[in-house]
């Protein structure tokens, strides 16, 4: 039984660290803010508020790999709970915290943004599963 719940615990920190991960990760590659402004060589506003969900990205993929590594479950469960606030948090980057762009069809618009607050909800709600199955074990 004890063996059973390490193994629902490891899936779990394992789903928790390829959706944070992803999330770093695709906000460079796949679906990432505007280009810069070709005619000036700036940065357009978009392009910090990828920055800002990259590196809390960063910070919510080691989180979840510390989540697979400590053995403590009280340290674990809360290891699993900051990454509810830390989630909340990258999800209100794009648009909320950091202005995007002024025109709703350019890619931040239609592209990151969205997956940001898919990606980030769906880290808050396997966070949330994984202390409610774990909350009794000590």
């Amino acid at each position: 039984m004890e063996n059973k719940r390490n193994i629902k615990s490891l899936i779990m920190g394992i789903i928790l660290f390829i959706l944070t991960a992803g999330l770093a990760v695709g906000v460079q590659t796949v679906f990432y803010a505007c280009e810069h402004k070709t005619d000036a060589g700036m940065w357009m506003a978009c392009h910090w508020a990828q920055m800002a969900v990259f590196g809390a990205a960063c910070a919510m993929a080691v989180t979840a790999l510390a989540l697979m590594i400590v053995k403590n479950n009280k340290i674990k469960l809360g290891l699993a709970f900051s990454l509810i606030p830390m989630s909340v948090y990258t999800a209100l980057i794009p648009n909320t915290l950091i202005n995007l762009c002024m025109k709703t069809d350019m890619r931040c618009h239609s592209v990151m943004k969205p997956a940001v607050i898919v990606i980030s909800i769906l880290i808050a709600v396997v966070s949330a599963v994984y202390l409610i199955a774990n909350k009794n074990e000590e």
